[in-house]
């Protein structure tokens, strides 16, 4: 296996577990829905009632927390907090 191969394959494993990682937060936050609704193309933000506010400052801190990253306000979007996928590049891009 070459040396960009093996980058590929880690960099795909680090955003599956990211992924995985957001997800169990998500439950956590929002247990109106279990584990089998979230996948990487489930929207968020103005998808979900449930992502309010609340649920919005909780998850970053929990994302902070989890993954031991700082976001600014910056990050704080609602293009960066629209979809699991979006929500797991801005994590990747802090890591």
């Amino acid at each position: 296996m070459t040396s960009a191969q093996n980058f590929e394959q880690t960099t795909k494993h680090s955003r599956e577990q990211t992924i995985a990682q957001l997800i169990k937060l998500l439950v956590t936050i929002i247990p109106n829905y279990d584990e089998s609704f979230w996948n990487v193309e489930t929207e968020l933000f103005g998808a979900i009632a449930e992502f309010d506010s609340m649920a919005l400052v909780t998850l970053i801190g929990e994302i902070e927390e989890s993954f031991d990253i700082d976001l600014d306000d910056d990050d704080i979007s609602a293009e960066n907090f629209s979809s699991v996928a979006s929500l797991t590049e801005l994590v990747l891009e802090h890591s």
